[in-house]
C-alpha cells in the first residue's frame, strides 16, 4: 500500500511533502543559496556585536538573549537550506555549507546553554 504522499522509486521511499513557499507574513522563503549567505552574515555580525556587551548583570542578560536569538535564527536558516538543497548542485551545496553543518550542533548547544544560564539568572534574583 502506497500512500498519497509517498512513492517508491529504485527501492527508495520518496516522500512528497509540500512546504509552503511563503512565510506567515507573505514574503517569499529564501532559497538555499540565500539562506547560506544570510547564515554567514548573521554569524559574522553576531560575533562582532558580541564584543560590545558589557560586564553588568543586565548587559550579560542582554548578551545571552542576543546569542540565543542569533543561534535560533541560524538553526532555522540551516534547516531551510537543507529543505531547499535541490536548487544547487551537490558539490557546490556541500562546499558552500560545510562550515554551517559543522556549526549546527554548536548552535544547538549554545541555545541550550544560553537558556539554562537565563534560567539560573532568574532563579538567583
Amino acid at each position: 500500500m502506497i500512500q498519497e504522499n509517498m512513492k517508491i522509486k529504485n527501492m527508495k521511499i520518496i516522500f512528497n511533502t509540500r512546504f509552503p513557499q511563503k512565510s506567515i507574513f507573505g514574503f517569499n522563503i529564501l532559497s538555499s543559496f540565500h539562506s547560506s549567505i544570510a547564515c554567514y552574515l548573521l554569524l559574522f555580525f553576531g560575533k562582532i556585536l558580541n564584543l560590545f556587551f558589557g560586564l553588568s548583570k543586565i548587559q550579560i542578560l542582554a548578551g545571552l538573549l542576543f546569542n540565543i536569538l542569533l543561534d535560533i535564527s541560524v538553526v532555522i536558516l540551516i534547516m531551510n537550506l537543507i529543505l531547499k538543497r535541490n536548487e544547487i548542485r551537490r558539490s557546490k551545496f556541500i562546499f558552500l555549507n560545510l562550515l554551517l553543518f559543522i556549526y549546527f550542533p554548536i548552535a544547538l548547544n549554545n541555545i541550550f546553554i544560553g537558556v539554562s544560564l537565563i534560567y539560573r539568572f532568574f532563579i538567583n534574583i
